[in-house]
């Protein structure tokens, strides 16, 4: 027992520590080692009395096997890598099942989670402060901004704008479903979001920003409908005005808009992009290749239609969904997409409203960027799923209600 108790609180030691790597994700290798030590102390969790295999897992446990395959099949160099990372992604959150077993681990996920929220914090006053001192060099134009600001922190804006985002969701969560917080505290939490968002308009990774926005109502509603306060007016207003600040503050939107007033919309490098991957999916016969072929087979493709800054760039599909189709053909679409239902529904059906918006959020985010193939998009969807995904997936002798009761 004593044992036991030690091995508890030395993973939820290595989850604060996964929490706090946000703040230091300008050391990859930091992250990389935190990222490995919180996996092995998850698995050193498994019990082998427990029923740890259901149905509800074996999309999550054949998505790793199909990836694992076609990386023996097509060996490269990069294949081990690739490898790891499915591990982190499909087969390390299924142990945190046995997280939920742990009235310790119980009493500290809310701290965890506002140890990342406060890492993310830190992160947006820096955005925020460069931005206001870079406005010289700039003048306000989006794009300079955005390049200035990438090439200083060393980060995609999509990630940085996932992050933010998740955190403006469990901050929300916070401030909304616990009646203990007193005033001051409630006003802290509203003057967090409203930084955590002015960041993200200031990066303005679209899909995210109008995700945030949607769910955001979508929480409230939530929220709403549970406590029998629903006030649809509210909603629709608050969506409105949000919506309408983030178009006038966002340059980006306004030029798409003249875009699509002055250019047909197959002049667009999103566009070739998706173009070029379905094509090279069907090439495959949606069977899949060898990963180390698809980025050479898309820059042929794009070459061919007159994009060949695309080709220099060696820009990927963008697109999580069409990237493990030509991973893993129709097979590993099918299991990932099914994997992400099984996620959203049993979240639903349990309540789990949080967690069914961070998946949500994720969904979204899938269809503008290959999430999954860049180590920050690695660490936050493992990290939401060892803290969320043990409370929707638990193992057949493990009941949730109780433990979230107690």
């Amino acid at each position: 027992m004593i044992i036991e108790t030690k091995k508890n609180k030395a993973t939820i030691v290595s989850l604060y520590l996964l929490a706090f790597a946000s703040a230091l994700y300008m050391f990859e290798a930091v992250q990389v080692i935190i990222m490995a030590i919180a996996s092995l102390f998850l698995l050193l969790q498994y019990r082998s009395a427990k029923n740890f295999f259901s149905i509800k897992k074996v999309p999550f446990l054949l998505s790793f096997f199909v990836l694992l395959c076609f990386n023996l099949f097509y060996f490269n160099n990069k294949s081990i890598q690739v490898i790891a990372n499915s591990f982190l992604l499909f087969i390390v959150p299924l142990f945190s099942s046995f997280l939920y077993e742990s009235d310790f681990f119980i009493k500290n996920k809310q701290r965890i989670l506002l140890t990342y929220c406060f890492s993310i914090t830190l992160i947006s006053i820096f955005i925020v402060c460069f931005y206001i001192n870079d406005i010289p060099n700039h003048h306000f134009n989006w794009y300079f901004a955005r390049f200035n600001l990438e090439n200083t922190i060393h980060i995609h804006g999509t990630y940085i704008s996932l992050w933010v985002g998740i955190a403006i969701l469990l901050v929300s969560d916070f401030l909304i479903h616990d009646k203990t917080l007193n005033t001051k505290i409630k006003t802290c939490l509203i003057l967090v979001i409203a930084l955590l968002l002015l960041s993200l308009i200031v990066i303005n990774t679209r899909i995210i920003l109008y995700s945030i926005i949607f769910l955001s109502a979508l929480n409230y509603y939530f929220f709403a409908f549970k406590s029998k306060k629903m006030n649809s007016k509210v909603v629709v207003i608050m969506l409105l005005l949000i919506s309408l600040v983030v178009l006038f503050l966002s340059q980006r939107f306004q030029d798409d808009i003249q875009f699509l007033n002055k250019n047909n919309i197959k002049n667009s490098s999103r566009y070739t992009i998706c173009y070029c991957s379905l094509q090279t999916i069907a090439e495959s016969n949606f069977l899949g290749m060898d990963n180390h072929l698809i980025q050479s087979k898309l820059n042929n493709c794009y070459d061919k239609y007159g994009f060949s800054d695309l080709s220099k760039d060696n820009l990927n599909a963008h697109n999580q969904y069409l990237d493990f189709f030509l991973k893993g053909g129709f097979v590993l679409f099918i299991l990932f997409v099914l994997m992400l239902f099984i996620k959203l529904k049993t979240a639903l059906k349990s309540k789990n409203y949080l967690y069914f918006l961070i998946t949500l959020l994720f969904t979204f985010s899938f269809l503008t960027e290959n999430i999954l193939v860049r180590q920050y998009g690695i660490y936050i969807y493992m990290f939401c799923d060892i803290l969320f995904l043990g409370s929707v997936l638990p193992n057949k002798s493990h009941c949730t209600n109780k433990i979230e009761k107690s």
